[in-house]
């Protein structure tokens, strides 16, 4: 599991992924950039985009994985910290 710290009362924890460290890095650095304006992680997702050709037919969806995924980061605005701003 690795910490990140995105705010000043924030934490992304992550654990080990084939994506690796420069994702969540750059998740980190996104969601710290967005902290100061009341933005916080609601959700992360991802589903797949593409599968490797079946192998035969015993393996019908292929031997391995997703070979692309598409991820998404749902931000929530903080109500309290919104309140007094112009949009």
């Amino acid at each position: 599991m690795k910490e990140r710290l995105i705010g000043d009362d924030q934490l992304l924890v992550t654990a080990d992924t084939s994506l690796g460290d420069p994702l969540w890095d750059w998740v980190a650095a996104d969601a710290a950039r967005r902290a100061p304006d009341g933005w916080r992680i609601a959700n992360i997702g991802a589903v797949p985009t593409s599968f490797p050709m079946a192998g035969n037919p015993g393996m019908p969806y292929g031997a391995g994985g997703a070979t692309g995924v598409s991820m998404w980061i749902l931000y929530r605005r903080d109500t309290t910290h919104a309140q007094g701003q112009t949009a």
